[in-house]
């Protein structure tokens, strides 16, 4: 593995951001059109995760070889609709669900602002 990814350990954190990306990624689609209810809230969402997908592809850039981005991102995106629809449908649809995932993301994000190389800290300040 170490020929084809020398760096495990952001690899790692790739997989993680980019698993919560993908996961968010599908429950925001399943919001649009924006019904009245959770308009305001689904683009909070949005923007929360805008940015956690912002800061992950630089991440990567920054941290992993562009074929290793092309191939994990590929099978995450993947496979993981299958661990998305195996979620109970209230939290796939419904507010605690999108609550749920708004924490997720914000919780990522902060991760991501403390394994981000310093060629990134700006970005986040």
């Amino acid at each position: 593995m170490m020929q084809l990814e020398p760096n495990l350990a952001a690899l790692t954190w790739f997989c993680l951001l980019w698993s919560v990306c993908c996961i968010c990624f599908l429950q925001l689609v399943g919001m649009y059109p924006l019904q009245r209810r959770f308009g305001a809230a689904v683009v909070a969402a949005t923007l929360l995760w805008s940015a956690l997908f912002v800061g992950t592809i630089a991440f990567a850039a920054v941290e992993l070889r562009w074929s290793t981005i092309v191939v994990v991102g590929g099978v995450l995106f993947l496979f993981l609709p299958e661990l998305f629809q195996a979620l109970p449908r209230h939290w796939r649809d419904g507010r605690a669900g999108l609550g749920i995932s708004g924490c997720v993301m914000i919780i990522a994000l902060v991760l991501l602002a403390q394994v981000a190389p310093p060629a990134l800290h700006t970005w986040f300040a």
